[in-house]
């Protein structure tokens, strides 16, 4: 029987940092490269009709992916709690995710488990959203504009740690 590698190894033609951009997936969703990071804002409003949402989050994965040749997607994965609509969310966005991967000739994106990210960047699992954009601001004198931010900031730092990617 064959050896299957683990989809979150990383792929061979990412060897710089400046090939991969980190995600904590949400309506307001944190992003980070070494090009820019930040919080992209997909809410919905009657100004928007309700219905642009998906195709917002779509648009901007697409258009950042080809502008900076992100060559790696890193994102949180959904965590199951006890609301329904919030899991609902995070998996409409991670399915867009995959499509956009897929049209693009991307490999599929790796998804990390945010016990293990809060873990690695707090020495807690359970560590809260402060925890976390504290880790961001002591280790590495980052200033996150909020926790969305530091997630995926520290997604980032964890992936290219893990695999020793300058």
């Amino acid at each position: 029987m064959e050896n299957r590698k683990s989809k979150s190894e990383p792929v061979a033609a990412v060897t710089l940092k400046s090939g991969i951009l980190a995600l904590d997936i949400a309506t307001h969703t944190g992003y980070y490269s070494v090009h820019e990071g930040g919080i992209w804002n997909f809410t919905e409003s009657i100004r928007r009709n309700n219905c642009k949402q998906h195709k917002d989050f779509r648009d901007t994965l697409m258009t950042f992916i080809q502008k900076y040749g992100i060559k790696q997607v890193i994102a949180e994965d959904i965590n199951v709690n006890n609301f329904f609509s919030d899991m609902r969310k995070l998996s409409e966005f991670r399915g867009i995710l995959l499509e956009v991967c897929d049209e693009l000739d991307l490999p599929e994106p790796v998804f990390i488990n945010v016990s293990t990210l809060k873990k690695w960047a707090t020495g807690n699992g359970w560590a809260t959203k402060q925890d976390m954009v504290e880790a961001c601001r002591t280790k590495y004198n980052y200033f996150p504009r909020d926790d969305n931010e530091a997630d995926a900031f520290l997604l980032f730092h964890y992936y290219t740690r893990k695999y020793k990617i300058n």
